[in-house]
Formats: C-alpha cells, structure tokens, sequence
C-alpha cells in the first residue's frame, strides 16, 4: 500500500482524481488476458492506457462504460488505433488513439500519429484480416458505415498530458484531413487532454430533466381516462423553443434522435417555411409523454379554451423529426412559423403502468410507413408500362410492395427498373444521386429524376433490356471482385452503379426499344468489357483521388463522378481493345427495327430533307428557344444507310434517328431530359408522317398482301 502512495506523490492532483475514476469505472470490464505474464506495475499501467482509450470513447462517441470498455482493440496488430466505435443510426466511426502517463506528461508525437493514419487507411481499403481477433467483431460494422450516405469519421487522440500534440504531428494530421476531405467535408480529428478528463469525471451523470410549456388554443380535449392526455395544436415556434433550450434531452426515450437533414425533413423544412399555415394537414404531429401536467387557463376554465400546460420530464416518443425539422426553419425565418401548427398528443404518466412508456414508443415508431416508391404505383404511366410488358414481352412488370416478386428471367419490379434506367442516363450525376439517397428516384420535384426516367414512358423493351444489362455487369463484378484485393476489390465492390453506367454509355441507346437482335450482339459484347471497364476505373481513381480516398463519398459526388466517367471513356477509346459488332438482320416472326426497313423498301430517297419535331409538351418547351435561334438545327437529310441515315445540317455528320435526338438535347443542354428516346418518332417527313409511322404502314400493307418484310 505504501509503494502505490509512494508512487502517486508528486502526481498532479487531476491526474490521481483520473486515475482513481478510471479504475472505479472499468476494472471489471477491460479484457487483459492477454498480458498474463506482466507484472502488477506493468499491467497496471496496461490497464490504465486501455481504461483511457475507453473513456475517450465513452466521451467523444456518448456511450456507456460497457459499451466504451468493447471498443478497445490495444494490443498486438491494432496498427495505432487503440478503440473503435461505430453508430450504424448515424454512420459515424470513431478512431482513438489514447497515451497514458502516471505524470501527466504524455504527448502524441509524430510516430504515433504516422502509425494511427496507416492503420486508418488500412481500414479505408478493407484490410480488416491485418486487424488483431478484438477489431474483428467491429469489422462488418465498420464496413457497413463506410458504405453509407450519411459516413462521417472523428479522429480522437487522446494523451495524459497538458500539452496538446507536437507541431509535426499537427501537420501530419492537417494534411491528412486535406487529403481525405478532398470531395467533401467527411473526417475531422480532437484532442483530449487531462482538462478534458477531468471536466468529465465531475460532471453529474444524469442530464436534468426537460421540462417544457405547451399552449394549446381553441378547441383541445382531453382525456382523463385510463390516462390523462390532452389532444390539440401548438405552434411551430413555440416547439422550436423545446429544442433550442433542451436539445437531444427531449428524445432520450425516442428510438432515435433526429436524422439531419434528410429528404423527408428537408421537405419539411420548405413547407413550414412556404406554406405554414397548410403544414397541419401534412404532418402526423408529436406525440410526448410527461411524468406530470400542471394547467394554468388564460381566462374561463374550461375543455377547449386556451390554456398553458406545465410538461414535468418531458420526451418526445414519435415526431422527432418534425422537432428537428422546425426547430431548422425556426433558425432560418422565425417569423414564418408564427402561422404553423403542430398536432400534439400529451400524455401523463402519472399513476400509469411502469411499462406504458416502452410500449407507446415502440407502438408509435413501428407503424407501417408509405416508402417513396410506393407512389409510383398510382401513377397511369407505370399501369401502362405493366400493360406493355404482359403484352409485349409477355414478362411481369411489378409496381407495389407486397406482390411476389418475379423469377429474374420472368420480369423485373419498378424499383429494379428505375435504377437500371437511372445507370442508363447519360449524366453520371444520377448514379451518385442515388448513392446519397435511394429516394432521389421517386422524387418529381427539382432534383428528383422520376420525370426524367418515366416521363415520357420508355418502352417495357428499353426497361427490360436496360435491366438485363444492368444484371449481366453486377453479376461478372462478383466473381471479379473474389479475386481482386485492397482498394481494387473495394471498387468492384461498391461501384457496381457506375461501372455499369459506363457500360451503358459503351454500348449507347441507338435501336435499345426497336425489336431484334442487333442491340442484344451488342450487348453481349458489352459485357465482356466489364473488367476493363473496372481496371480502367481503378487507375482513374488513384490518378485524381490519391490511394487513400473515401472511395463510398466519391462514388456519390455528382462532379466527381462525371469526371471519372470521362476519364474512362477517354482512356478506352484511345487505349482499350475495340469490340466491334455487327448489325443482324431481324429473325423471322419479329418486327423489324424501323430505319433497316425503311433503307430496305428504299421509301425514302437519298437527299429527303426531314424535320426534329419534339414529342411532348416538355420537350417542345424546352429545346424551342435554342432549336429557333439557328434553323438548321431542325433539319437533317436522308442517306440509305441502315445505321445511321441522318445527316445534321448543323455539321454534317451522320447520325442514327435516336442518336441525333440525343446530340440535339446534350447541345441544348436540357438538364431534364427524359431516359427514353424516341427518335424515330421524332423525325418527320413533310406531307408523310415520322419514321415510325412510315415503317408502320409498310408493314401494314406488306400484311394484308400477305407477305414478311422482316423474312429472309
């Protein structure tokens, strides 16, 4: 006993407090079986390195001791990173390296630091086998919040000192943020040093409970049994002042706090601040249960008339993203939300069941809920698509959630197709859009993409083989990735979307819903490009991105991804092997693509003129101020060529119907441009009808003479 004292003296009285808090809080939940063999100094100060580490996350994660003391990972092979902490809610990953000394002189030196950031970037490149058995538990957690939108990292380090880190290691730190920030604002780093552990072991371990006002207006009710709860309307700002002044304690019951920032809430936040004396009849409201409620009536007491409830330890069980959401238009324009109401339901507890709380918030937060998908299936564009597939294809085309899903050969579901269409649009934007936010495909307001994918209603053949394409790149990734390692792998893995995007833009939209075989040869050539298509990528990503990038953000930044996709196509027109195909002619019993027909039957002579004449309301809209500022750009003339008949007045190149429609939109820079392209339908001969017609009425009167212009 007398050599422990004798070994504190000297020691800084904050650091013996530390110490002693340390050892209270985790000696019986860190692990160190693995040092049997130390003495008691020596596992003692094992003990305390680890037990520091552990309230380093404990502090910077908000977590409990047990939860703190199962994130160590010290010891052999942790490659400098002593805890790991991850919330799969937020996808947050937190990173600590933490230094004890008995002194209080610890610092984080340039070594430790180059150790720590190595150990990161083998965790960014998913070489988690490197990692000892204790990381290993971590290691889908890990892997999964690195892959999600919302990913933020925190770097804490932490030393038992009063001095913070050294200069060199502070630059280290600097530019390895810059580095991994490069796309976006994504990892940031803290220091915690003995003020902070001492700060922290005085707080009181129990926030004081949220105790808020609600005033309620004309025309609330209350029932008083089993339990009192009252049923009526605040207003918005009256909530945003609960959350200024009692933040996160509001949802300590809540299954989760809010979300940020999200689809759902960014929605919110514009209808509270446009339309806020409508948002009553858009939102569910909130519900709060309170230990007690203290009434205090403005004038006559009685049910309905205005009264000021008193909300003794307040939580909000369901609405905390309608709390959040307001409290964000509050800070933006306060005075809108004087005109906002907010549906209530207040609920005492006093003299209920002990587990009534657990069951509202379970009860109130697993209800079905309407996914954005779900819209889909009321719109008539989608029933007619169903119809096309059953009679076209004679394939199932599935809207709603809770039908049985097809067998692959048998069709596809709407969600599969509007993401095969999305990696089918020339703008990689879409691909990274859905990275952030798979909702972003069902969204029809500006920065949605519904529109421009089923807009103008692609046929059930341009889905269905945009599926299949889709399919066939996913499917040769997974044995390609079996056999790739570090940051290629990981690649594979995870830019399954823009891979086949690029396949997609390889193989072109030229003839994709005209029947026969011609698009299909290509698309078996397609396919076999897909490993050059991932080596290929793999290169451009460490020419523009360094070895060390968050592959997952990059992937869903817009900018980032058309630059790639460039790249690429560049790198494989100047470089790669070409796969060149060769047009088929249609097999009997098939209608045959439109311009093959024609140039067959000779219908139209070489030198027509023929007119662009847009399809749809949007697209005439559109593209007419640009297509009236130079007439040319209308016009196109015709060759008898089976490929590509058209040439552009405008710079006299040939060009298929669809691929010139396409030149005309990307010229125009429409920025909604649909997925499906219609060109034969956009081309109009003057006094005889578009291409489509025209080839319709060729194979109407080779029918009735009894004859197959599609035959050998």
């Amino acid at each position: 006993m007398e050599d422990g004292i004798n070994a504190l003296q000297g020691v800084p009285l904050e650091v013996r407090h530390i110490r002693a808090a340390l050892t209270r809080e985790f000696a019986n939940l860190l692990d160190l079986d693995d040092v049997p063999d130390l003495s008691p100094a020596q596992r003692e100060r094992v003990f305390l390195s680890r037990a520091l580490a552990a309230k380093t996350a404990q502090l910077v994660a908000d977590c409990t001791a047990a939860e703190a003391a199962e994130a160590v990972i010290d010891g052999p092979a942790d490659h400098g990173i002593d805890a790991v902490m991850v919330s799969p809610t937020t996808a947050e990953i937190w990173l600590i390296q933490a230094k004890w000394s008995a002194q209080g002189t610890a610092r984080l030196d340039s070594t430790a630091i180059q150790k720590f950031l190595h150990g990161f970037e083998q965790l960014l490149d998913l070489q988690y086998d490197r990692f000892n058995a204790r990381f290993q538990p971590w290691a889908d957690r890990v892997d999964a919040a690195l892959n999600a939108p919302t990913l933020r990292v925190h770097l804490a380090l932490a030393a038992l000192g009063d001095d913070s880190l050294t200069d060199q290691g502070q630059d280290l730190l600097r530019k390895a943020i810059l580095e991994f920030n490069q796309v976006e604002e994504l990892v940031d780093f803290r220091f915690l040093g003995v003020a902070d552990f001492y700060s922290a072991i005085r707080q009181d371990t129990l926030p004081a409970p949220a105790s808020v006002t609600a005033t309620l207006s004309d025309g609330w009710h209350m029932n008083s049994t089993p339990y009192q709860t009252y049923l009526g309307t605040v207003t918005a700002d009256e909530l945003a002042m609960w959350y200024e002044q009692h933040r996160e304690r509001l949802f300590d019951q809540n299954v989760r706090y809010p979300l940020g920032m999200t689809s759902v809430n960014a929605a919110m936040v514009d209808s509270l601040l446009n339309n806020p004396h409508e948002f009553w009849y858009f939102n569910n409201g909130i519900t709060v249960l309170c230990d007690s409620i203290r009434t205090n009536y403005f004038a006559r007491h009685a049910e309905g008339q205005p009264v000021r409830l008193e909300l003794a330890n307040a939580r909000v069980v369901n609405g905390a993203q309608t709390v959040a959401a307001v409290h964000h238009a509050y800070e933006r324009e306060p005075q809108a939300l004087a005109e906002a109401l907010i549906a209530v339901r207040l609920i005492c507890l006093d003299g209920a069941p002990t587990d009534l709380a657990q069951r509202i918030t379970q009860a109130t937060n697993t209800q079905n809920h309407v996914e954005a998908r779900d819209f889909a299936a009321l719109d008539p564009q989608q029933e007619l698509i169903r119809q096309d597939f059953a009679l076209s294809l004679d394939k199932l085309y599935v809207l709603k959630r809770g039908e049985q899903e097809p067998a692959p050969t048998a069709g596809c579901n709407v969600a599969e197709a509007a993401l095969a269409l999305a990696c089918a649009y020339p703008d990689a934007a879409l691909v990274a859009r859905f990275r952030q936010n798979s909702d972003v495909l069902w969204r029809r307001e500006p920065g949605g993409v519904y529109t421009r994918l089923f807009g103008s209603r692609p046929s059930a053949l341009q889905i269905w083989r945009s599926v299949r394409l889709l399919r066939r790149v996913r499917d040769e990734l997974v044995p390609l990735a079996r056999g790739l390692e570090g940051r290629s792998r990981v690649v594979a893995d995870r830019a399954d979307l823009l891979v086949a995007h690029i396949a997609f833009q390889l193989i072109g939209s030229d003839g994709i819903d005209e029947p026969g075989d011609e698009w299909e040869a290509r698309l078996e050539a397609t396919v076999t490009l897909t490993s050059v298509i991932l080596a290929t990528l793999v290169d451009q990503l460490s020419a523009r991105h360094g070895q060390h990038a968050f592959l997952a953000r990059i992937f869903r930044d817009e900018q980032s991804c058309r630059h790639l996709v460039s790249a690429v196509l560049r790198s494989m027109e100047h470089g790669a092997e070409q796969q060149p195909t060769t047009p088929r002619r249609p097999s009997r019993g098939r209608r045959p693509n439109t311009v093959p027909l024609l140039v067959e039957h000779g219908l139209i002579s070489d030198g027509t003129q023929l007119i662009y004449r847009p399809n749809s309301a949007a697209e005439r809209e559109a593209l007419h101020d640009w297509l009236s500022e130079v007439p040319e750009r209308y016009l196109a003339t015709w060759v008898n060529d089976s490929r590509k008949p058209l040439v552009w007045a405008l710079d006299d190149r040939h060009y298929s119907p669809a691929g010139l429609v396409l030149r005309i939109w990307e010229e125009a820079q429409w920025a909604e441009r649909p997925a499906a392209v219609h060109g034969a339908r956009g081309w109009y001969l003057p006094g005889e009808g578009t291409l489509a017609e025209l080839a319709s009425e060729l194979l109407a009167d080779a029918e009735t003479a009894g004859d197959d212009p599609g035959a050998e």
